[in-house]
């Protein structure tokens, strides 16, 4: 967060992006909920910023801790990545499933995409599309993988 709102952070991430060759319309940024401790006009102004250039904005592990609504709308984010808790529960726990449907129609009524984290199988990844959700992530879909050195 200390980053996010540094007088110089969007100078020095495009600066960084052009030395490695990265577009920012390929880029996505991914924020912690800890921003919401902070000025949220500010912050606003930052991801305006960088959404005119073409990166887009993403709210990581909603749906634990300070998670609220409110927060979302104020914020306006491209994305909303739903926590790795809630997917792992979602085939057995019938509470996860209601919270990740809620959140799911919530963000697609105010036109930000959803990204499940932790999807790790065949059962998760067939509830998680089934609720709709746009994109997901874990080991169902592959590992992590080292870098190329040559990047």
């Amino acid at each position: 967060m200390i980053q996010l709102l540094s007088d110089n952070f969007v100078v020095d991430l495009l600066k960084i992006m052009q030395e490695m060759g990265i577009n920012p319309k390929n880029t996505g940024i991914e924020i912690t909920e800890s921003v919401f401790a902070s000025d949220y006009t500010e912050i606003n102004q930052i991801f305006q910023i960088l959404r005119d250039i073409g990166i887009h904005i993403a709210i990581d592990d909603f749906g634990t801790g300070y998670s609220n609504f409110e927060n979302i709308l104020k914020l306006n984010v491209d994305y909303i990545k739903i926590d790795g808790y809630l997917i792992q529960g979602i085939t057995e726990n019938p509470r996860h499933h209601i919270v990740v449907e809620t959140i799911v129609n919530f963000a697609h009524k105010i036109g930000a995409k959803t990204i499940a984290e932790f999807v790790s199988c065949e059962a998760i990844y067939n509830v998680v599309k089934e609720l709709g959700i746009d994109y997901s992530q874990g080991y169902y879909s592959g590992r992590p993988q080292e870098i190329a050195s040559s990047i």
